[in-house]
């Protein structure tokens, strides 16, 4: 009597808030069948079970709404069609006890195919395909959605399809005010084995970003730490980096920005560069022997790049990285005898071209670097390390 009872009034509830016309139940002991119909069409027909401590309800509707569940293998559909306010849902399960108890619970067993443990689809503009609140007032462990999975699935998964908007898979927002902070989205991976990643982000556009981090409180954009209280580097609203352990570049000199004189289709690196006397804070080809104009080489691979311009300035585009400190390729000519690895290197008469430097009195201010490699006839490329002197 009791489980008879139990669902009188979960259908009375059916018929009330979901203004279905009949709701008819056959069977009797601890198993029946729900059958329930909107005008002549049947549009459900679930198994109820009365288990310990409660009712189970299997579905097997065969259409819902022109939906064909035995086609998408769902067994309980809910399907939330309201165009204005928030209170409307596709399906709402309660749970309150402290036990461990899921509000609602979805498992799709099936090995194979594409079947979902829990669905969850809304046509509203503002609703949600599947809402979750942790209205818990301490502790850290609550979840508005939690999940757990098996070997090569995800936890959470989030496809945006659209090819329109600004819409993201998965979107996380805290609008805590507490002084120990809080997250808009927190990854973490406890596996200390393996390659996991607490965050893992990809992306298959040329126009996208991996990652954006955007803080409109002019603070810091990114900290990394090796524990809660202790930082090890992080990146202020203003750019600027700072690392406890250094910096680590693939490039192999220390270069600066510089604009040229005349094109810049005239200049490649390895060049040997000059101050352009005719000019404001320019360079050219360096063109005479000893000349105390040197300034540097014409960066292949800076490690580091310094500027004035900010970092999307469109003056970068005119000018060529001057490597001023490090070891970089150079052009150079044997037209003052072969070079060996120590040498003094100076400009010679080949514009862009260093030569060794044999002149003593000529080469105060006038030597780019050492030669790092021996060079012997004609003109070519060595690595020089450049000691502006």
């Amino acid at each position: 009597m009791k489980f008879r009872r139990l669902v009188g009034i979960a259908l009375l509830t059916l018929v009330a808030t979901a203004t279905i016309a009949v709701a008819q139940v056959r069977g009797s002991g601890t198993r029946g069948k729900i059958a329930v119909w909107s005008g002549s069409t049947s549009i459900a027909n679930s198994n109820i079970t009365e288990v310990s401590g409660g009712i189970q309800v299997t579905g097997a509707a065969t259409s819902i709404s022109g939906v064909s569940t035995s086609a998408t293998g769902i067994g309980i559909f809910g399907h939330a069609t309201a165009t204005a306010g928030n209170t409307s849902a596709g399906v709402i399960g309660q749970a309150d006890s402290s036990g461990g108890a899921s509000g609602v619970y979805g498992h799709a067993a099936a090995t194979t195919g594409t079947g979902n443990g829990v669905f969850g689809q809304t046509d509203a503009p503002n609703g949600a395909g599947v809402f979750g609140i942790a209205t818990l007032a301490s502790g850290s462990a609550a979840g508005g959605v939690f999940y757990s999975s098996g070997p090569a699935a995800a936890a959470v998964y989030g496809d945006a399809t659209s090819k329109t908007g600004v819409g993201g898979a998965v979107i996380g927002q805290n609008d805590s005010d507490d002084p120990g902070g809080g997250s808009g989205l927190t990854g973490v991976s406890t596996t200390t084995t393996g390659t996991a990643q607490g965050i893992y982000a990809e992306t298959h556009s040329s126009l996208a970003v991996v990652a954006l981090f955007r803080n409109y409180a002019s603070g810091n954009i990114i900290i990394g730490q090796v524990s809660p209280t202790t930082n090890v580097f992080r990146v202020d609203g203003t750019g600027k980096g700072f690392f406890d352990g250094g910096t680590q570049t693939g490039g192999a000199d220390f270069a600066e920005s510089v604009s040229v004189a005349g094109s810049k289709a005239r200049y490649e690196p390895a060049d040997l560069l000059a101050v352009d006397p005719a000019s404001d804070r320019r360079l050219t080809l360096a063109s005479h022997p000893y000349s105390t104009l040197v300034a540097g080489i014409y960066s292949t691979k800076p490690g580091v790049l310094a500027s004035t311009h900010k970092m999307d300035a469109g003056a970068f585009q005119e000018e060529v990285p001057l490597a001023v400190v490090g070891i970089v390729p150079c052009k150079i000519s044997a037209e003052n005898g072969p070079i060996s690895p120590g040498d003094l290197l100076v400009a010679s008469s080949t514009p862009g071209y260093a030569m060794k430097g044999t002149d003593r009195r000529k080469m105060l201010g006038a030597v780019v670097g050492k030669a790092m490699q021996p060079f012997r006839n004609g003109k070519g490329v060595i690595q020089v390390l450049v000691t502006l002197q």
